[in-house]
């Protein structure tokens, strides 16, 4: 079966699997597993790796931290929001900001200065393949919603092949905007060259004619970018789709709702979003900190409900626990108490689903409508629909 990369309603209720072919989005991507699937709440007896794991409330937890960059205001709110919940469910822990490039986090499990950490997949990728043992020590606790990437220029700026060779702000030294930016525009084929600064001096040099472009990760409620471009000088430069970004990326839009100043009314920019992951640090599999840090993943699925109200970040509200991140076309290990969590959850196939496929499969037979594989797509946007009619 497979795992919805982002949230589903039917019937009222939120499917993680399903039973059908899904295509990729970005390398945040569903991937098939043996025949189970669909949700349910968990009302049989816990199984044995259950039992060997006590519930969080079992035993004492001690305190712990989020590691978010102070760069990606986006993670920095939803590292407070970790850090807070968990506190109010009896978990007490503390919100920190750091840089989470590769060298961020190196030093980070060098020092223990951090228990989780919210990554993007850029780094998450040069991290495993600088240190092959990267990926077992830093396991995954859930794949978070991808964050919108803007490129933000003068309107001479066309595309972004004419930022080659220009003066590109890319955020803070050693940040996630930083990495990220850079493996974007070399994945793109654009060589520019890159200043390393807050977005705030960014954006004052944008403005004096000192730099070609700004680029923001993660800044949807960024005041000072709401606040520029009030003259219309300026507007987000489009990053069109491709198949040099369906490995890491996923396809996103600026709406103009989103930024007024910089996309015009009613219209909406092409661009891309960065796949963020959740992890644990410095627990490899069997080692004591991975059952310290297992207890507490289990703690933050079984309060998950709380972290979707309306003061807590938006994005908490665009994620699929059962959801795989993908490293080099294999799913990113899930740290042992986040895997056991969503095998227990895991019950047969929604009949539904198959009825609609076959549906799906017999139009497209008899008219030339819409292929056997795009129904699982066709499924998403009614069972959407239909939530939002209730």
């Amino acid at each position: 079966m497979v795992a919805y990369s982002h949230p589903v309603i039917h019937n009222g209720k939120r499917i993680l699997w399903h039973g059908a072919w899904r295509g990729t989005i970005g390398r945040q991507t569903a991937r098939s597993s043996p025949s189970k699937p669909a949700i349910a709440p968990k009302s049989e007896p816990p199984s044995v790796a259950a039992a060997a794991n006590p519930a969080p409330q079992s035993q004492p937890i001690k305190p712990f931290s989020i590691l978010a960059d102070p760069d990606d205001l986006t993670a920095s709110r939803m590292g407070r929001d970790f850090a807070a919940i968990m506190s109010d469910k009896g978990a007490p822990g503390r919100a920190i900001v750091g840089s989470t490039s590769p060298n961020g986090l190196a030093k980070v499990a060098r020092t223990d200065m951090a228990d989780f950490a919210i990554v993007a997949l850029d780094t998450a990728i040069l991290s495993a393949k600088s240190d092959p043992n990267w990926i077992k020590r830093t396991p995954l606790v859930a794949a978070l919603a991808p964050e919108t990437v803007e490129v933000v220029a003068p309107r001479e700026v066309k595309s972004v092949s004419d930022l080659r060779g220009k003066n590109v702000s890319l955020g803070d030294p050693d940040s996630t905007t930083a990495t990220s930016a850079r493996l974007l525009f070399s994945r793109l084929g654009v060589s520019v060259s890159g200043i390393y600064e807050p977005l705030t001096e960014g954006l004052a040099a944008l403005s004096a004619g000192n730099r070609s472009a700004v680029v923001v990760l993660g800044a949807k409620e960024a005041r000072a970018l709401d606040d520029f471009g009030d003259d219309r000088k300026y507007h987000v430069v489009a990053i069109p789709w491709s198949s040099a970004l369906e490995t890491v990326y996923a396809p996103a839009r600026v709406p103009s709702a989103e930024r007024p100043n910089l996309v015009a009314a009613g219209d909406s920019v092409e661009t891309v979003a960065e796949p963020m992951a959740l992890v644990g640090l410095d627990a490899a599999p069997g080692s004591p900190r991975a059952d310290s840090l297992g207890r507490l993943t289990q703690l933050y699925f079984e309060s998950y409900d709380a972290f979707l109200s309306d003061n807590r970040d938006p994005h908490w509200r665009d994620i699929n626990l059962a959801a795989d991140a993908l490293l080099d076309d294999a799913a990113w290990p899930r740290i042992g108490a986040a895997q056991a969590w969503l095998d227990e959850r895991k019950t047969s196939a929604d009949a539904s689903l198959d009825a609609f496929r076959a549906s799906a499969k017999t139009a497209a037979d008899a008219s030339g409508g819409p292929k056997a594989e795009d129904s699982d797509r066709l499924y998403d946007s009614l069972t959407r629909w239909r939530s939002l009619m209730q």
